[in-house]
């Protein structure tokens, strides 16, 4: 038991510094204390770079693509930086819906952020 604390621990304080002022982050799997949106995500993850670790992103904002390959859905949303989530259901989601995407943040470059895995759900509010 010993063993499997420590390297969590030190996982646990390198996201507390990494995620430290980006409530839209978190350690993956757990819940963001808030969601991005699409007008504060590139100053949110400015800096951010690839953590070795996993990290997940919650944004909200308006479907700009809804598409498949037959196997994956592809749901696009922003114009700034844009934020691709790849899931497996549609969930009937179409442009111009308002949704929330949560998922394993990948920063593709500066312009370009994927979620894989994503859950995409309608938004509420």
């Amino acid at each position: 038991m010993k063993q499997l604390f420590l390297p969590l621990l030190l996982v646990q304080l390198a996201t507390d510094d990494v995620l430290k002022d980006r409530p839209a982050f978190s350690l993956g799997d757990q819940p963001a204390q808030s969601s991005a949106q699409c007008d504060n995500i590139r100053k949110m993850s400015e800096g951010l770079g690839r953590p070795d670790f996993r990290i997940d992103l919650s944004i909200t904002g308006e479907l700009a693509t809804v598409r498949s390959d037959g196997a994956l859905w592809y749901l696009l949303m922003c114009r700034d930086v844009r934020v691709l989530c790849v899931t497996y259901e549609s969930n009937d989601m179409k442009p111009g819906d308002r949704v929330v995407l949560k998922g394993g943040y990948n920063r593709l470059d500066d312009n370009h952020i994927m979620l894989d895995p994503c859950l995409a759900s309608a938004a509420t509010f």
